[in-house]
């Protein structure tokens, strides 16, 4: 028989449910549960470590435009940092009007807090809506897409305000991103080519070896973006601007470059013809048709290859450049999310009732 001491056998009553919970324990059985939880652990550790982490809390607010907008919100106790954003896409939205007096407004943000309850960094516009005093009412939806960064949309879809450079098709099937990668059209003539007819030998058994040798793959900055698109898709100009080159240019095949000022520039590659009057010199507007996507120059297969160039160098575009208006997945998604919240907000309606 095993003899355990008393602080060991106090232990192993509570392991086998001996101590009855909420039932006052002797000093020794006190001692046993702190030797226990030294060693092995508090059972609610993991609930304990949660209760101390900051926490999210969403939030609404709704009122009657006052002086501006800002400010109104700012009196309902929507925190003004948090509204900068959402006050950009309505004043967009709503261009050339301006929020008035009488207009009506309803927010719902999020905010993080820490576990005293204090509110950390700046918090997030999820949904806001004005109601316009001549009837009309905007809404503007915080939304990620599949590719390219967070942004308001309106509930039909379109960005509520558009970033300054924009994606050049509707709908969106990114086949490569910026940076380097192995080289598609290399690698497909790594192995060397067909072996030539067998000859008697050392010497063809020397040229099968070499032809077939591993062959490292070619590794390439890859300075755009690739879309999968049906030759013929309409590409439209990111941004207004003038067209610096609409010629054959090597492995971009039919190509085309326009300067949109301050730097920035965008690239079109291996189109299958140009719009009527893109030429160098032309000016181009924001989402006028420059050309139809092709399969020309270096290509695998159609496709369009878009660059943001920034003083000079290549960047990103999925960082530089956002969406006009969400198509395919992203606007279904989209659509279920606005059903979502509208869903939410007529709970509340009815629970202040």
């Amino acid at each position: 028989m095993i003899k355990l001491s008393p602080l060991a056998a106090c232990a192993a009553s509570l392991w086998l449910g001996i101590a009855s919970p909420g039932v006052a324990q002797p000093a020794e059985t006190a001692e046993a549960i702190i030797a226990e939880e030294q060693l092995l652990g508090a059972a609610d550790e993991d609930a304990r470590a949660r209760a101390l982490l900051p926490f999210s809390r969403s939030l609404s607010a709704s009122g009657v435009v006052t002086g501006s907008l800002g400010d109104a919100a700012a009196t309902e106790g929507i925190p003004a940092s948090a509204m900068l954003e959402a006050l950009r896409a309505l004043d967009a939205a709503i261009a050339p009007r301006e929020p008035r007096d009488g207009d009506r407004f309803s927010v719902r943000w999020e905010q993080s807090y820490s576990v005293e309850g204090n509110p950390i960094g700046v918090g997030r516009v999820l949904w806001a809506q004005l109601d316009l005093s001549d009837g009309d009412t905007v809404a503007i939806h915080r939304f990620r897409p599949q590719f390219g960064e967070e942004q308001f949309f309106l509930a039909n879809g379109e960005a509520a305000a558009p970033s300054a450079i924009t994606l050049p098709l509707d709908d969106l099937n990114i086949t490569s991103r910026f940076g380097r990668r192995v080289d598609p059209v290399a690698k497909g003539s790594a192995m060397g080519g067909p072996l030539p007819k067998a000859r008697r030998g050392t010497v063809a058994k020397r040229q099968g070896r070499r032809l077939f040798a591993p062959v490292a793959p070619r590794i390439r900055m890859h300075e755009g973006v690739d879309f999968a698109v049906p030759q013929g898709t309409p590409v439209y100009a990111a941004s207004e601007g003038v067209v610096t080159g609409a010629r054959r240019n090597g492995g971009y095949g039919n190509w085309v470059r326009v300067d949109h000022g301050d730097g920035v520039e965008t690239a079109y590659g291996h189109l299958l013809r140009f719009a009527p009057n893109i030429k160098t010199g032309a000016r181009v507007a924001r989402g006028q048709l420059i050309g139809l996507s092709g399969n020309t120059g270096r290509s695998t297969g159609p496709h369009l290859h878009f660059e943001v160039i920034s003083d000079g160098q290549p960047v990103d575009p999925l960082d530089h450049a956002g969406l006009a208006r969400l198509g395919g997945e992203d606007l279904e998604r989209f659509a279920q999310q606005v059903a979502a919240e509208e869903r939410a907000r007529e709970r509340e309606r009815m629970a202040t009732k």
